[in-house]
């Protein structure tokens, strides 16, 4: 169903590339990459992305004069990752035209955010419109069902209905609570916002706290419809949830790595009981 949306990636990163990789990989999109080598875009064209997302880095001006006039051809939006070392350049030759600036380095979740909203026709966007208003329509359902019992006298009935769905909606492993029902992880009462393949990676390690989780098994457990996600590809996400629940990514002490083998969740032992959130260092800043 998502095979046919197609990202065109203009860098010289390999940054951009592995991590854009993992993100094309687990929604099963298909990435078409070019570096500086502007005379090879134009073969990539005839495949017809549906973006195209523009590093320019040492590009030049004639390069991303050409880039500008396929976007125009083909009706081709344009993400611009921002660099302030060339923000003059940009104001003249890129700001006017491309349809939207993002943050460099690529960050998976301002581009996800920009997708949705700039292809919501896309069939998987739909797909996940719908999923979402269906849940949306059962819950009302339970509701009224709910409230049925209740008119009727039925109080127990209805209780234990919500008591059931409830206890099965959640599990907490402290100083973390996982809400499977609406699919997010709060840390001191805090949302950690994750995304849905960081929330997927975080409920399986807290579903067995402390035991190490190999890599493969990850992978088949978050990714199990698509055979070329990679190590790289687990990595860039595992990356990208610590940021997140980590106080400081690059020093974890709730998710750990464990050399040779994968990743555990760490809540007892070596893990800081009393270490703030990312939320309340924010506020002290």
């Amino acid at each position: 169903m998502n095979k046919d949306f197609r990202i065109l990636l203009i860098s010289e990163d390999p940054y951009h590339l592995g991590l854009l990789k993992g993100y094309c990989h687990a929604h099963q999109y298909k990435i078409l990459e070019t570096t500086n080598n502007i005379e090879s875009l134009k073969p990539l064209i005839q495949m017809q992305p549906n973006i195209i997302i523009l590093a320019a880095g040492h590009l030049k001006n004639t390069d991303i004069d050409l880039v500008r006039e396929i976007s125009t051809q083909h009706q081709i939006p344009v993400c611009y990752l921002l660099n302030t070392t060339n923000a003059t350049r940009i104001e003249k030759n890129v700001a006017s035209w491309v349809d939207a600036m993002l943050d460099a380095p690529l960050d998976i979740d301002q581009l996800n955010d920009y997708l949705q909203n700039r292809f919501n026709y896309h069939p998987r966007f739909i797909q996940e419109k719908r999923n979402s208003a269906r849940r949306a329509a059962n819950d009302r359902r339970q509701a009224m069902l709910d409230q049925q019992h209740l008119a009727n006298g039925d109080s127990h009935q209805a209780n234990n209905t919500t008591q059931k769905n409830s206890d099965a909606d959640f599990f907490i492993v402290e100083p973390f609570k996982i809400d499977q029902r609406s699919k997010c992880v709060m840390l001191k009462g805090n949302s950690l916002n994750l995304t849905r393949k960081e929330f997927e990676l975080f409920e399986l390690l807290a579903q067995d706290v402390d035991r190490v989780f190999m890599c493969d098994e990850i992978i088949n457990h978050v990714w199990p419809e698509n055979n070329r996600v990679t190590k790289s590809d687990l990595y860039q996400y595992m990356h990208l949830l610590r940021k997140k629940v980590e106080l400081d990514p690059n020093n974890p002490c709730w998710i750990l790595t464990v050399k040779g083998f994968g990743y555990k969740l760490n809540v007892t032992g070596s893990a800081k009981p009393n270490l703030p959130d990312i939320h309340e260092k924010e506020n002290t800043k």
